[in-house]
């Protein structure tokens, strides 16, 4: 059983997996995430996703000289799913979209862009709270992971810089 799990470690780094939160081109991830600025994105869901991204990006380390900027959109939309003879819905689907862009600030270049998409669904209740705590719910779900997700895409663009 050992001789198969250190086999198994000597393969793993034969392949070049290297886990991407460490050090890359002499620059840890966290660090060069830290030289990013974010936008503003407008509106209640905007401000939220944003606070999340902070969280990704600078942790508990102040942000540094910035030397990125990203841009970001944010747009969601309701969709009423299991519909009864009656014409009610008792389930909802939440399609969420960030669209980012990443400028370079020395060259006031866009150095990668993209959307990533979240889709979260809830039940409707017959008690309207319990339909928009459910709702919110499933919001803050999808921007948690629309966060981790365009915070992996920066991440992995930023870790195959070379260092500066």
């Amino acid at each position: 059983m050992r001789l198969l799990a250190l086999t198994l470690l000597l393969t793993l780094s034969a392949c070049g997996f290297t886990p991407l939160y460490g050090t890359h081109n002499g620059a840890a991830v966290e660090d060069r995430l830290a030289t990013v600025a974010l936008d503003n994105i407008p509106n209640r869901d905007g401000q939220k996703l944003r606070l999340r991204l902070m969280d990704r990006f600078y942790g508990a380390q102040a942000p540094q000289t910035p030397l990125y900027k990203l841009g970001m959109s944010y747009s969601s939309s309701r969709e009423n799913l299991s519909i009864q003879r009656n014409d009610v819905a008792t389930r909802a689907r939440l399609t969420m979209v960030a669209r980012y862009s990443l400028t370079d600030l020395a060259t006031n270049t866009v150095v990668l862009q993209g959307s990533e998409r979240a889709f979260m669904s809830y039940n409707i209740l017959t008690g309207p709270y319990a339909t928009i705590a459910a709702e919110e719910d499933a919001t803050d779900r999808g921007l948690t992971q629309l966060a981790d997700l365009v915070t992996n895409r920066v991440a992995l663009y930023l870790a195959d810089l070379p260092e500066q």
